[in-house]
């Protein structure tokens, strides 16, 4: 089976190159073992490729250009992990969006241009304090995810969106609670969360700014089944993220991620991972 991988580019990989690599490299090592005939290839080198030779493209680009080229690949039968078409149309405000459609429990939240004046209907039902996200992709440096503790905070940190030309930015009420990451892999048996404490590293160093909650176990289960739910709506396969158990037990999401870097529990992601690939490849190769 020919099999393609494309490695992220630093710049979508703040302060995580390193494990953002380790992960990819894990997963490719899974499929040599498998018997794949495997190429990879850097995102940022992705100019020309033709893709349609191979069975299978596990893709962690982020980049519009690349994904722009996988999704066409996909229109005429590449199949891609995870998939570029829904990568191009579900940009993080658009996201959050797709869940608030479908009830995936999160706090209150609105997507809004910062280059506009907020309306009074808005501004009356922003909830303070709150975090300012970057709405047109993912977070790229810790400017880009902004805690605004008071009303009067909140003009200068989205000016400041706007002088960056980023065109939307999600105001989400801040959610008490211990922070949790997850990390999951669809139709399959893996899934992980742990408390964000106890995985020694921070992207941004924002974590401080929720509780840890380490007095009582983590519902698992609960977390599971709000991943899961998050994963199908948006139709991503190789996902992780943040959320929120709240002092009285629920499960809220604040961030959800394509292919994260499962610093935690790479070895057994990249086993999910590969197996998931090839069994997709093999699905699509029957039909």
């Amino acid at each position: 089976m020919l099999v393609l991988g494309i490695r992220r580019s630093p710049r979508f990989s703040p302060n995580s190159v390193d494990r953002d690599e380790a992960i990819f490299s894990a997963v490719s090592s899974r499929l040599l073992r498998k018997g794949c005939d495997v190429s990879v290839i850097s995102e940022d080198l992705f100019v020309g490729v033709d893709v349609s030779r191979f069975d299978l493209v596990y893709s962690m680009a982020r980049g519009s250009d690349v994904l722009s080229q996988l999704a066409q690949a996909e229109e005429g039968g590449t199949l891609v992990v995870n998939s570029s078409k829904t990568l191009l149309c579900q940009q993080r405000a658009d996201l959050v969006k797709t869940f608030q459609k479908a009830n995936v429990p999160m706090p209150p939240l609105q997507v809004v241009n910062p280059a506009e004046t907020l309306a009074d209907a808005t501004c009356a039902a922003l909830r303070f304090p709150l975090w300012v996200k970057r709405g047109d992709s993912s977070a790229m440096s810790s400017h880009d995810v902004v805690y605004v503790a008071k009303p009067d905070e909140l003009p200068a940190v989205l000016e400041d969106f706007a002088e960056r030309n980023i065109s939307s930015v999600i105001l989400e009420a801040h959610q008490e609670g211990a922070l949790v990451k997850f990390y999951g892999v669809r139709d399959t048996d893996f899934f992980f969360a742990c408390r964000a404490e106890d995985t020694a590293f921070s992207k941004f160093g924002l974590e401080s700014r929720n509780g840890h909650g380490t007095e009582t176990e983590l519902p698992v289960e609960a977390l599971k089944s709000l991943t899961q739910r998050a994963a199908e709506v948006s139709n991503l396969e190789v996902y992780g993220g943040d959320a929120i158990v709240t002092p009285d037990g629920r499960c809220v999401l604040i961030d959800f991620n394509d292919w994260p870097s499962f610093s935690p529990c790479r070895k057994a992601a990249a086993k999910a991972i590969a197996d998931l690939l090839c069994k997709k490849a093999q699905s699509t190769a029957k039909n």
